[in-house]
């Protein structure tokens, strides 16, 4: 094994090992046992052990790019018909699906960018389409960061909940809209009048209206319109 051992057979020991027993049991040693070498056979494909995992949270963005049109550079697609708006929120939308699927490996990258090859397609394509809807530069990195900071944010509100069979997760959404419904109305009138409303069964149809909701400020900047008071 350790004559054939290439970086993407340590990434999918790695992958397996982290959603199989968690990130806290994970450890070199036991890497190196599921692929039958020594530990230190991997620091000659790795930096360190924070390089691997960085490696490893990336993983999930090949998932996220496998298909999509804005990466498809040789045939016709949603960015060269200028869709820069339809773009990103499809990318936006997957990103968040394959987080919320693999929640152990999105965990790894949240304390930072992985800086690695899937990332790094990921954030120029949505740079690039977001210099195409007329944001570059500034505005453009700013509305960039307000993207990914929704799309990380929300996934990782809502992966414990997506984790529950549907039945559970209703039920947990309607005894919370049963608290807010009883509370005393005149100190929270507006939360009462709104109980009902609250918390609808459909996650994903709360990500897409708060998405579609940012994308529609997004679409009204004009480039260079971030303030020195927003910085």
């Amino acid at each position: 094994m350790a004559g054939t051992l290439r970086r993407d057979s340590i990434i999918a020991a790695c992958v397996e090992l982290i959603e199989r027993e968690g990130i806290e049991a994970f450890t070199m040693r036991r890497l190196g046992a599921a692929l039958g070498v020594d530990a230190t056979a991997v620091y000659r494909h790795f930096r360190d052990k924070d390089d691997l995992l960085r490696a490893v949270g990336d993983h999930a963005h090949a998932l996220v790019l496998t298909g999509a049109p804005a990466v498809d550079h040789g045939a016709p697609g949603l960015a060269d018909s200028g869709e820069w708006r339809a773009v990103i929120r499809e990318l936006c939308i997957r990103l968040r699906a394959a987080q919320l699927a693999r929640p152990a490996l999105a965990a790894l990258v949240r304390a930072g960018p992985p800086l690695h090859d899937h990332e790094f397609e990921l954030t120029e394509t949505l740079l690039a389409q977001l210099h195409r809807g007329g944001l570059s530069g500034e505005a453009g990195a700013f509305a960039y960061h307000a993207l990914i900071e929704l799309v990380v944010g929300s996934a990782a509100i809502d992966a414990p909940m997506a984790a529950t069979a549907p039945d559970d997760r209703e039920a947990a959404y309607a005894s919370w809209r049963r608290a807010y419904a009883v509370l005393d109305a005149r100190r929270y009138p507006t939360a009462v009048a709104t109980a009902g409303q609250l918390y609808p069964s459909s996650a994903d149809g709360r990500f897409a209206y708060a998405l579609d909701r940012m994308l529609d400020g997004i679409a009204g900047l004009q480039s260079g319109a971030v303030s020195a008071s927003d910085r």
